[in-house]
């Protein structure tokens, strides 16, 4: 089929915006595979596909990678980052860690901080009711403290931090500063 200059030039403006041959045939009035001859003869690759989004929720397409193992917890099958280590995947093209959509599951609101098991499992585990964000992980641990009679009463640390504000427990119910702690960690990576 031999087509006019008009609908060449109008055919090859449309290859040029990235349109598919079943458009470029639905407007011009041609047939598909007239237009995929043309694409390969001005030398145009093919068209850009849409990117389609996935049907699933948030929710269960972290199901797909959540694997139930004995003792409640949840072992996750899915990708990790190279760098890190962290539980990843992603949806709708946005990486979610593992960790924060069980707590989003559990907890039906998003988390605030790090989000970390606190379970005999910590190291892998991802089941919704065995992580804690930051506010939640303090509560649990101050609440253990109390309770094994080591909680502290210092109103400050050693450097001048509020309690109230940067008092952080860890798993054995210690107390410690998180600033102190978190400015510790970033002196050691610098020097490093």
């Amino acid at each position: 089929m031999q087509l006019t200059t008009a609908t060449l030039d109008r055919l090859a403006a449309l290859l040029a915006e990235g349109a598919t041959n079943k458009a470029i045939a639905a407007e011009l009035g041609i047939g598909k595979d007239t237009a995929a001859r043309y694409r390969a003869r001005l030398g145009y690759g093919p068209a850009p596909q849409p990117r389609r989004r996935s049907p699933l929720t948030l929710e269960r397409k972290w199901e797909q990678y959540a694997r139930p193992v004995e003792g409640g917890h949840v072992e996750w099958t899915g990708r990790h980052r190279a760098d890190t280590g962290t539980m990843v995947f992603t949806h709708h093209a946005r990486e979610h860690t593992a960790r924060s959509v069980a707590f989003l599951i559990g907890k039906g609101r998003p988390p605030r901080g790090q989000v970390t098991a606190e379970c005999d499992a910590a190291e892998w585990c991802v089941a919704p009711a065995h992580v804690e964000d930051t506010p939640g992980r303090t509560k649990l641990r101050e609440a253990l403290a109390i309770v094994q009679g080591t909680a502290s009463t210092l109103t400050e640390c050693t450097r001048g931090h509020d309690a109230t504000t940067h008092r952080r427990y860890d798993r054995a119910g210690r107390a410690y500063c998180g600033t102190c702690h978190a400015e510790t960690a970033a002196a050691r990576k610098a020097a490093a």
